[in-house]
C-alpha cells in the first residue's frame, strides 16, 4: 500500500470503534489531567504571599486558575499526542485485528523492551535537536527555515518511532531498525505527512492514531514484499 492510500485507510481506522475507544479514553485522561492542573494552580496560589486584601487574594487565585486553563487549551493537542503514545502498541494490535484478521497476530512489546526503545529514541531526539539548534536559531530571522527544520526533524523522528513501534510486533528491535533503514524514504514520507497532520487544529487530536494506523499498513506491505523477495 502506498503512502496516501495508507493514510486514508488510517483515517478510516482512527474513526472506527476499536480506535475510537482509545481516543475517548485518552480524551477523558486529558480532560481529567487538565482539571487537576487548573485546581492545583488555584490551590497553589493559596500559598502565595497575601496582599492583605482577601478579595484581591481570591481574585488572583481565580485568575491564576483561568490563565492555567487558557494555557492548557493551547497545550491540549500536545497533551493528547503524549497520552496517545502510551497506547500505540494497543492501537497497532487493534488495527491489525480489524483489517488483517487472517494474519498472525504480532507479539506484545514488553515494558522493558518498550522502555529501552523509548530511551534510545529520547537520546536520538535530544541529539538531533542539539545538531539542528543553529538552524532553529536562524529561523527567528528566516521563519520559513524554522518551519522547514521543524517538518524535516519531526518527520524523521515520527517516522522512525512509529515504524519501529509497529515493526517490533513482528521482529526484534534490531530487525525493525534494519527494515526502517531499508525503507527510509517511505518511512520519512509517512513521518512527514504525520507531522503535518499534527499541526492542523482539530485534526491534531486524532493525528497520532491516524499516523500509527497508516504505519501498520505500510509496515505490513514492507514485510510482505520481503517475503515475496
Amino acid at each position: 500500500m502506498s503512502l496516501i492510500p495508507a493514510f486514508l485507510k488510517g483515517l478510516e481506522d482512527a474513526l472506527s470503534p476499536p480506535l475510537r475507544a482509545i481516543l475517548w479514553r485518552v480524551l477523558f485522561m486529558g480532560l481529567a489531567l487538565s482539571v487537576l492542573l487548573v485546581a492545583g494552580a488555584y490551590q497553589g496560589l493559596g500559598f502565595a504571599p497575601s496582599t492583605g486584601w482577601i478579595w484581591l487574594d481570591e481574585t488572583l487565585r481565580i485568575l491564576g486558575g483561568i490563565l492555567t486553563g487558557i494555557g492548557l487549551a493551547f497545550m491540549f493537542p500536545v497533551m493528547m499526542t503524549t497520552l496517545q503514545s502510551l497506547f500505540l502498541d494497543e492501537a497497532a494490535a487493534r488495527v491489525a485485528a480489524r483489517d488483517y484478521p487472517a494474519d498472525p497476530p504480532g507479539r506484545e512489546i514488553g515494558f522493558v523492551e518498550g522502555a529501552v526503545s523509548g530511551l534510545k529514541f529520547l537520546v536520538i531526539t535530544v541529539a538531533l535537536n542539539i545538531v539542528a539548534l543553529p538552524l532553529q536559531l536562524a529561523g527567528f530571522v528566516l521563519p520559513l527555515l524554522n518551519l522547514l527544520v521543524f517538518l524535516v526533524l519531526n518527520g524523521y523522528l515520527v517516522g522512525r518511532e512509529y515504524f519501529e513501534q509497529v515493526a517490533m510486533r513482528h521482529a526484534s528491535p534490531a530487525e525493525a531498525a534494519a527494515r526502517r533503514r531499508a525503507n527510509r524514504l517511505l518511512v520519512f514520507g509517512a513521518g512527514l505527512l504525520g507531522t503535518a497532520l499534527m499541526v492542523v487544529p482539530i485534526v491534531n487530536l486524532i493525528a497520532p492514531l491516524v499516523t500509527l494506523a497508516a504505519m501498520v499498513h505500510l509496515e505490513r506491505g514492507v514485510r510482505l514484499s520481503r517475503r515475496r523477495g
